[in-house]
């Protein structure tokens, strides 16, 4: 019974090993989360870009990031590497004024908790509001690129570059559901979201990441809206010509 346990364990160690070796093994290489062209094998991701929109906050705010998931495979780090990114000028619409780069950007190291497969990062890259912005319907594009170096190279040639759509188009932002729709701010309009922002949250701070962590703080927001609504004199019209109205 003894012999049995001690061959099982070994097995087992075996098998972490191995699987430790096959995840984080090989040349250190880093990439974007999202494929700034569609895969070629296997074939079954399709491009994406990173969308950013003035519209989402309030007026005066001239300036945001936009964050850049980066995945990273090879040996475990020890210490944070630096790397750079450089525009693609032949993909790019974006004037100079309306970003900024970093000189470097960091990928931490850091502990990795058992069973995990993926070691992921996020930088974020400086977006400028222009003038020009309010007249373009569909906004300019930004494409930054990944530079190799000494201590990292670049992986997946399709997950090399980011596609960034800088823009002030009205949209509805991913975190307004049915669920807030019905406890919080009652149905979405682009007159709303902006009334709101431009009164009560003005550092747009209402983001998924509140509604599930800090929930209360998510319920203050929507409530001073409610009473900033109701002091207004004349009552604010919707884009339904009802009532503007929430329904916490």
């Amino acid at each position: 019974m003894k012999l049995f346990n001690i061959i099982a364990a070994v097995i087992l160690l075996v098998a972490c090993s191995e699987e430790n070796i096959e995840n984080f093994s090989g040349n250190n290489e880093i990439y974007f989360d999202k494929f700034f062209m569609d895969e070629v094998a296997p074939g079954t991701t399709q491009a994406d870009s990173t969308v950013e929109s003035f519209f989402f906050y309030p007026s005066g705010i001239d300036e945001i990031d936009a964050p850049l998931k980066v995945h990273f495979s090879g040996q475990l780090l020890k210490n944070d590497i630096s790397f750079t990114l450089k525009v693609d000028e032949s993909l790019t619409s974006a004037n100079k004024d309306e970003y900024t780069l970093d000189s470097n950007y960091i990928f931490h190291a850091r502990v990795i908790r058992e069973g995990v497969k993926e070691v992921i990062d996020t930088i974020r890259i400086k977006l400028h509001r222009s003038s020009r912005l309010k007249t373009m319907d569909e906004g300019v594009r930004l494409v930054v690129q990944l530079i190799p170096n000494a201590t990292i190279s670049t992986g997946q040639y399709e997950r090399t570059k980011a596609i960034i759509i800088l823009t002030e188009k009205k949209a509805r932002p991913l975190w307004w559901d049915d669920e807030i729709t019905e406890n919080l701010l009652g149905e979405y309009s682009q007159t709303k979201y902006k009334l709101f922002l431009d009164n009560i949250d003005l550092k747009a701070e209402l983001n998924a990441e509140m509604i599930q962590n800090n929930p209360d703080k998510a319920r203050l927001l929507a409530m001073k809206f409610k009473n900033w609504l109701f002091s207004q004199e004349p009552m604010i019209i919707d884009e339904d010509g009802e009532t503007m109205s929430v329904t916490i």
